[in-house]
């Protein structure tokens, strides 16, 4: 998912090279949250726990959609992305900081994260955090470093 992210996030719409074909997030997509295939992510900077459940990638450009599953208590480190990241909160209470500002999101919440802010999110200890978020291209990551 103000401005937020994801974390998870984002993660949520990264695409598996060695996976299913992913549609086009151009082309008619319909998915359903209980339909989720939940995988770990490859990354290592990912503190373990995280998981992501691609829905779409565009080939041409990389831009992605997916979900992210964060597990009660979960903090996702500070980080930026070169690209804007938007985000809407499915399940759980995430506590996400943006360029140092604290939004407290429930279910529902939505946040426009934009190029180059940094961001952390804290999914709740009274139950696990659920992401669906949409990049315009590939989703990288650069963790900022404490």
């Amino acid at each position: 998912m103000s401005r937020f992210a994801v974390l998870a996030v984002l993660l949520a719409g990264i695409a598996r090279a060695d996976g299913p074909t992913l549609p086009s997030t151009e082309g008619p997509v319909a998915v359903n949250l209980a339909d989720a295939r939940w995988t770990a992510p490859k990354n290592p900077q990912f503190p373990p726990g995280i998981m992501s459940s691609p829905i779409a990638v565009d080939p041409a450009s990389g831009a992605n959609i997916g979900y992210a599953k964060f597990p009660p208590g979960y903090v996702f480190p500070l980080h930026t992305h070169n690209l804007a990241e938007y985000t809407a909160l499915l399940a759980g209470k995430l506590d996400l900081t943006i360029d140092g500002k604290l939004h407290h999101l429930s279910p529902g919440s939505y946040v426009v994260i934009p190029p180059k802010a940094s961001h952390a999110a804290t999914c709740s200890k009274d139950g696990e955090c659920i992401l669906l978020t949409r990049r315009p291209g590939p989703a990288d990551y650069d963790f900022v470093k404490p």
